[in-house]
């Protein structure tokens, strides 16, 4: 590993599909945020195939500050793999995830990273609130939190927002999601190695601009598919005895 991956402790991870209204203030307010906080850091910018400005803006900002970078999908691959592409790239410790859209609090990430400096190895939060959510979404959104944590026997307040994972977890499995499920797979996966999960409480800011994405039909039912394919994975797994939780790699 080089000098200069050993010398950064945090990456952030800010995948965007056609984002161009809200990833300037995004990165206006997140390089704000790292420039005082106390450990280093880099910004991995993943445009997944946007149509619009958002790969520019990001090149704007690479240009001004080296910590800055863009990698870019030739087309749009979504968000699971915009994240997994974030982290395969990451060279920090830790890798957290964070919105393009605003949403997300970038003064809380010294948080997370606090956490995860007293041993745990995932950090995910939880919001307290979902003030911009229509009625389909708020029901979606209930309704796969209650099929994790019935499917996978955990008991977690919010799986689908920002998360911090160590980078050297990944040693041991690779993800096979590439959409929305992939941040419930990495806690199922991880927690089947005994690693440690954290939550802590995280501000929901109203989208500022550009349109949510994740709760269109068909990705909904491809999530749910690749939900029951772990599920069952895991259940064959049992079945052959293998006592306690399986690991799942």
């Amino acid at each position: 590993m080089s000098a200069r991956a050993e010398a950064i402790e945090v990456t952030v991870v800010v995948p965007c599909f056609n984002e161009e209204q809200t990833l300037k203030p995004t990165l206006d307010e997140l390089c704000t945020v790292l420039e005082a906080a106390p450990f280093s850091w880099e910004v991995l910018v993943v445009d997944d195939g946007s149509s619009d400005r958002s790969a520019e803006v990001a090149q704007n900002y690479g240009r001004q500050d080296a910590r800055i970078r863009l990698v870019r999908h030739r087309s749009n691959m979504g968000s699971g793999q915009a994240i997994w592409t974030g982290i395969q790239h990451g060279s920090g410790t830790y890798v957290i995830y964070v919105p393009a859209d605003g949403q997300f609090d970038h003064g809380e990430i010294p948080m997370f990273v606090d956490a995860a400096n007293q041993g745990a190895d995932i950090v995910i939060g939880h919001r307290l609130s979902r003030d911009d959510y229509t009625l389909y979404r708020k029901v979606s959104s209930a309704v796969f939190l209650w099929l994790c944590n019935t499917l996978f026997e955990h008991q977690f307040q919010d799986v689908n927002w920002v998360h911090l994972w160590r980078r050297d977890i990944f040693d041991s499995f690779e993800p096979q999601s590439r959409g929305v499920f992939l941040l419930e797979e990495i806690l199922v996966r991880s927690r089947s190695l005994g690693k440690k999960v954290v939550e802590v409480p995280s501000v929901y800011r109203p989208r500022q601009g550009g349109s949510a994405k994740g709760g269109r039909p068909m990705v909904v039912a491809k999530t749910i598919y690749e939900m029951l394919q772990l599920w069952d994975e895991r259940r064959a797994r049992l079945g052959k005895g293998e006592g306690g939780k399986p690991p799942l790699c």
